[in-house]
């Protein structure tokens, strides 16, 4: 019998070390005031990489603690925790527990964070609602969340610059109503991104700040880093596993959800697959070329005191 997937599994491997510049972090600490943080909780906290990149900058003795629902990331936080950060005098703690139910009391963190949550979730005023919750008055509430649909209009190659207006805009109908299809089936909209200041807004949360990360996944030939090499091997999984995309009943669904016809999305899907090909072996001949650019805003705002 095959093994279930844990949620967001395919995002989960080595690459994601690579998501964020590392000087980056340190100005984002900086204008938090992580450097006097005595508690960051880190929400959907996966396998813990923004609670151990954000203790770099914690003071001696502070606490993280992280949440998530999938057993299997927590035990290998907390394995990560003793092997690779135990020495750092940051007391590391790895519960499992639901984001609409965070099991920690009120008024506990300094920091409260999620990265890429609130897109995966039905109702993502509710979790905001429990951030809050956990935090001291006066700490911060921080969401790092993507709009995902702005790379369906960014170019890797030149020659894709003359491209048929009409065959992209198929192409974009169909991404919308994916989106569209999973919000409506209650999966979370992968764009939320934009939004999250309004909804810190409507959260009473106050001092809102937006910044954007400067990040860039870039593949650029030759393939001569670990963070390439990373990246590509993703792909490549990607690829052959039918992850991030390629998974047709899926997105089948999405689709039909968000109004679309079969016929229409079976005629996307083969040019879909003729383009896994192509990229496929771009990938393993080196030729693959992509700036990388997406949009990751950083979000932040204050919880009244």
């Amino acid at each position: 019998m095959q093994e279930e997937k844990q949620h967001s599994e395919e995002h989960l491997g080595p690459a994601r070390e690579y998501w964020w510049n590392e000087d980056y972090l340190e100005l984002l600490a900086k204008r938090l005031y992580i450097e006097y943080c005595q508690t960051l909780v880190d929400i959907g906290c996966g396998k813990g990489m923004m609670g151990f990149k954000f203790s770099r900058y914690m003071p001696p003795g502070a606490k993280v603690y992280g949440v998530d629902y999938e057993p299997g990331y927590i035990e290998e936080a907390r394995q990560r925790a003793q092997s690779q950060f135990g020495h750092n005098s940051i007391d590391y703690e790895f519960r499992v527990g639901n984001a609409t139910d965070i099991p920690l009391p009120d008024n506990t963190a300094d920091v409260t964070l999620c990265q890429t949550l609130l897109i995966h979730v039905k109702n993502p005023q509710r979790v905001i609602q429990e951030m809050i919750r956990v935090t001291k008055p006066g700490g911060w509430v921080l969401a790092l969340e993507p709009n995902n649909l702005v790379p369906n209009l960014m170019f890797d190659r030149y020659g894709e610059t003359d491209y048929n207006v009409e065959s992209m805009l198929d192409v974009l109908e169909v991404k919308l109503r994916i989106e569209k299809g999973k919000k409506q089936l209650g999966e979370g909209f992968n764009s939320l991104g934009d939004v999250i200041p309004d909804l810190f807004l409507k959260a009473g949360l106050r001092d809102i700040k937006v910044w954007i990360s400067d990040k860039a996944l870039s593949i650029i030939p030759p393939y001569d880093t670990q963070e390439k090499m990373l990246r590509v091997e993703q792909m490549l999984q990607w690829v052959e596993s039918e992850a991030m995309g390629y998974d047709y009943q899926d997105n089948l669904n999405y689709y039909m959800a968000g109004g679309g016809q079969k016929e229409k999305f079976d005629a996307y899907w083969q040019t879909l697959l003729y383009n896994k090909i192509m990229l496929k072996e771009k990938l393993q001949n080196e030729e693959y070329v992509s700036a990388g650019g997406s949009l990751v805003y950083i979000v932040a705002a204050q919880k009244p005191r």
